[in-house]
């Protein structure tokens, strides 16, 4: 699996690639990709384009390691993934619903139950990727 930030954890697989970065050095353009492949159901999502503040990919890696809430935002401060742990159980949120979401655009909000486990790993790729920020 190709990406600069790729992990594999159970059903769920995850790639992050840098594209392009901000002239003025504020973040970095990214595709997005999510696969997930259950016993009787899959999908993936992909979304392109999407600007990110280098601010905001330290949090979310931080946030990653703490393991309870970790919430990626793009540069509009929309909020593009959210995985949290309840109790032993992970999820993660793609697209959540927003107040401030257009209502005219595509709208896709996807909620999965992933395996225990999948935050440490995103976290790992995150952390072992050579970063320039």
């Amino acid at each position: 699996m190709a990406g600069d930030v790729a992990f594999v954890e159970g059903p769920l697989k995850f790639q992050l690639e840098f594209a392009d970065v901000d002239p003025m050095d504020l973040g970095v353009q990214a595709r997005l990709e999510v696969e997930y492949s259950g016993r009787s159901q899959s999908l993936k999502w992909t979304a392109a384009h999407h600007w990110f503040e280098y601010e905001a990919l330290v949090r979310f890696e931080t946030e990653l390691r703490d393991g309870c809430d970790a919430r990626l935002l793009d540069m509009s401060e929309y909020e593009v993934l959210h995985f949290e742990r309840q109790s032993s159980q992970e999820y993660l949120t793609i697209n959540p619903p927003s107040q401030r979401q257009s209502q005219d655009g595509d709208c896709i909000a996807i909620r999965l139950t992933i395996n225990a486990g999948s935050m440490r790993a995103l976290h790992a790729a995150f952390h072992q990727f050579d970063k320039w920020w």
